[in-house]
């Protein structure tokens, strides 16, 4: 199918919203005997894909490149080695791909594998009516809830692999969530709810809280940035502190994230929103004894588990805002605003269905 065209967003420079370029004769991506051509109907947006635009991260990104790495369609097209997906089946993509060969990847760490390559940053993605993954990559689903689980990929297997796999989060637990409302922190109280344990979510306004509240999490607490959050996390938990606490923020958080941490606490680290560098006490965590783990995406065994957990519990993400694929630029914008709660999302407007 290498001929055929497609539409879809390319990247040719790093740069604003602007350099997000619709083409509407993209070629068509030809698949390998091992993988299956995906008609997109849903891509969801991650902060990933403004890194990838605005370049200057350090990674090694190639471009052109089609960015989009949370998929959800149907496959259209098997290479000749597939053997359990169909023409017809509706699938979400897991968005890392490992060497291969490696001792990581063959351990099933393909997230340690130092060739490892996350869809729509190193290799193109779902801003696009198709794109191609190896079938081990791709998990039916059903038809229902596409939207949602357009929502799911990146932000849901970040978070599992930080509170579940490393975190070991039990029904016992008290957990810290930073960016409550966000697509990360969503995904966080969405697996907290499902495993049983508490939760103190941290917005950065009381409408967030509110909404909150009102869309199933009306059991656990929440608090605002501004507040001190060091001394309301030990009034909310007996004065003992927080089991296990989530950080995907960095700089500013960091230091407040060791603060707030039991005796014994872990801290699960997955990003650095507001930069990489910062100052922290040490004596809190050789004092508190504390356990710090650090999470890049999840491996695709992380999301196989965080697949099925969503499937028996219904606890999908909440979809903020949807835009078409051709206003990737107005998405990007309305991204960087921040003014949003949940997952923002792209929908192909000629998906085939």
């Amino acid at each position: 199918m290498g001929e055929q065209k497609m539409t879809g967003i390319v990247l040719e420079s790093h740069g604003g919203p602007e350099e997000l370029l619709f083409k509407k004769e993209a070629d068509v991506p030809e698949i390998k005997p091992n993988e299956v051509l995906v008609n997109v109907e849903y891509c969801g947006m991650n902060h990933l894909d403004i890194w990838l635009r605005k370049g200057g991260t350090g990674d090694k990104l190639t471009l052109p490149r089609i960015p989009g790495s949370d998929v959800v369609g149907r496959v259209t097209e098997t290479g000749t080695e597939v053997k359990y997906l169909q023409k017809g089946d509706f699938v979400v993509l897991y968005p890392g791909k490992g060497c291969g060969t490696c001792p990581s990847c063959i351990n099933g760490r393909e997230t340690l594998c130092r060739r490892f390559q996350i869809l729509g940053y190193h290799i193109d993605g779902g801003y696009a009516e198709y794109v191609v993954t190896e079938e081990k990559r791709a998990i039916k689903i059903p038809d229902q809830f596409t939207k949602q689980w357009a929502g799911v990929p990146v932000a849901y297997v970040t978070a599992w692999n930080a509170l579940v796999t490393k975190g070991k989060l039990t029904a016992n637990d008290t957990a810290v969530i930073w960016g409550a409302s966000g697509g990360l922190g969503y995904a966080a109280l969405s697996i907290a709810k499902g495993i049983g344990a508490k939760a103190i979510g941290i917005v950065g306004e009381q409408s967030k809280i509110d909404f909150l509240k009102k869309n199933g999490f009306e059991t656990f607490d929440f608090m605002t940035r501004d507040e001190d959050i060091p001394r309301k996390v030990r009034e909310l938990t007996g004065k003992s502190g927080a089991d296990i606490v989530l950080d995907h923020v960095g700089r500013k958080t960091f230091s407040t994230s060791l603060q707030m941490l039991a005796r014994g606490g872990r801290l699960a680290f997955c990003g650095v929103t507001t930069g990489p560098m910062t100052e922290v006490d040490l004596r809190l965590i050789f004092g508190k004894q504390i356990t710090i783990t650090g999470s890049w995406m999840g491996d695709l065994k992380d999301f196989v588990e965080v697949v099925a957990f969503l499937q028996r519990k219904n606890l999908f993400p909440h979809i903020g805002k949807i835009f078409s694929i051709a206003d990737a630029k107005t998405a990007h914008e309305f991204m960087e605003e921040g003014r949003y709660i949940g997952k923002l999302i792209l929908e192909n407007p000629i998906f085939q269905k």
